[in-house]
């Protein structure tokens, strides 16, 4: 039967998302051999693209998925192609040198300030750079992002006396899930005009106070969170009366159960505003990352010292999550991504290789930051006659929550795991820095010529599906 034969249908759904110079296109097309719907996903960032095209029926599934990124040695464009279907076997090709990237470069520039006017220069428009790197944020690219995020100046809850209040001293979840949670409570703020607080002694007020907001020089820190955020801080013995608590129907009192509802919540929002969003509110924490008492740039620091501003190196990201219950959420995450259900659990070196080798960065300094919790990954790694010299461990001096993360998030390449809240946090951190090269969802596949090849089942949109994560 060959290859399926496949036409675009007029774009009838189309997203865009400029983020850091990061674009989404979702068109919806046709089989012409079957007439069978298809959707094609279509994401770019700076550094890498990825197309997706999945269908599935009751004759066959059929799946592509096709990847761009900027080879580091070079200005070429290289990419990699794989289509399968179950009756007919499948195809790998590869081809180098197709400069698309102009090409997708000019079509994320289209977007021009339309209501640019309204928007605070002074906190959107300046370049961002963390620890001494640049990341994609105020570049010109980055403008489309902000027209889809037009706060028109203007706080939730200014007019309504609904008061969602983040309180005591426990959470759901670890550190990826808070942080989630938090941005899940602005995100809820802005989309049912609620006024957001949390209390000086809340799980949230501790989480933010150690990386972000915390400058030991700055008298006046609590009134620029409050404005960054639109948030009211409440000390602990502060009456709420007259204020309507939500969300209703739960124990407003009760920390974990409210955290935990903060986390499952689904935005309403079209994908690409949301997305659009939350990387505001990623940027806005960003812009004031803690230097003292706790440092966010030690696990770079360690690493690198003075060559941190420019080494282009990789970080891995191994969490084991306590054995058999990780590999259960791993088997969901492979379920809704088509993902391998245990490599991002093992890390093994071919795993690794198959990402860092097509884009020349096995020849680049390589981190791994761990939960310690299966030593026998990182020895495998060391082991390895192409890994090993280039692999850091991230030293325990250094290693902390604020430490791995921004070295994860400002690296050239991460490699994480789905099933960690964690892995998905510093994907989602990424986007909205315009970094692109996020490797969560992989899979092994049978050529038909060969050996068996990875490739990516699912691009950077997936950090964002609730029905995957």
């Amino acid at each position: 039967m060959g290859r399926s034969r496949i036409m675009s249908r007029a774009a009838a759904a189309l997203l865009l998302f400029c983020g850091g110079a990061a674009v989404v296109v979702i068109i919806s097309c046709r089989d012409l051999e079957t007439a069978a719907p298809l959707h094609l996903q279509l994401e770019t960032t700076h550094s890498d693209t990825t197309l997706q095209i999945r269908r599935d029926s009751e004759e066959r599934r059929l799946s592509l998925s096709l990847s761009f990124f900027k080879d580091p040695k070079s200005s070429s464009l290289r990419s990699e192609s794989t289509e399968t279907s179950t009756d007919q076997g499948i195809w790998f090709n590869r081809w180098r040198n197709k400069d698309m990237y102009a090409e997708l470069k000019e079509k994320q520039q289209i977007h021009q300030r339309l209501n640019a006017e309204v928007l605070d220069s002074e906190h959107y428009f300046q370049p961002l750079s963390i620890c001494e790197r640049q990341t994609n944020v105020g570049t010109t690219q980055d403008l489309a992002l902000l027209e889809k995020f037009n706060m028109e100046n203007t706080c939730p809850g200014a007019n309504s006396k609904k008061l969602l209040l983040l309180q005591g001293d426990l959470a759901h979840g670890r550190t990826g899930n808070n942080l989630i949670e938090f941005l899940h409570a602005l995100q809820i703020a802005r989309d049912m005009d609620y006024q957001l607080a949390i209390t000086s002694n809340s799980w949230v007020f501790e989480l933010l106070h150690k990386m972000w907001f915390n400058s030991i020089h700055d008298d006046d820190w609590a009134a620029k969170f409050e404005k960054a955020f639109c948030i009211k801080i409440f000390q602990p013995d502060e009456s709420t009366k007259g204020w309507d608590r939500v969300p209703h129907g739960l124990n407003p009192n009760n920390s974990v159960i409210v955290s935990k509802y903060l986390f499952n919540y689904e935005s309403e929002l079209p994908l690409d505003q949301y997305i659009a969003s939350q990387s505001r509110f990623i940027q806005m924490l960003f812009r004031h990352y803690n230097t003292e008492p706790e440092d966010m740039c030690s696990g770079i620091n360690a690493i690198f010292g003075e060559e941190r501003s420019n080494v282009r190196y990789s970080v891995i990201h191994n969490r084991h999550l306590e054995g058999a219950p990780g590999i259960r959420l791993m088997q969901r995450m492979s379920r809704g991504s088509g993902c391998h259900p245990t490599a991002a659990l093992e890390m093994q070196p071919e795993y690794i290789k198959s990402i860092l080798e097509p884009i020349g960065m096995l020849d680049y300094p390589i981190v791994l930051i761990t939960d310690g919790q299966d030593p026998a990954v990182a020895q495998r790694l060391l082991e390895d006659p192409e890994i090993g010299p280039m692999l850091s461990v991230m030293p325990q001096s250094a290693s902390w929550i604020g430490g791995d993360l921004t070295a994860a998030i400002m690296s050239d390449v991460f490699i994480g795991n789905p099933a960690s809240s964690f892995s998905g946090f510093i994907a989602k951190a990424r986007i909205a820095m315009g970094f692109g090269n996020n490797h969560l969802f992989r899979a092994k596949v049978s050529t038909g010529v060969g050996k068996p090849e990875w490739v990516t089942t699912c691009g950077d949109a997936c950090i964002y599906d609730k029905n995957i994560l």
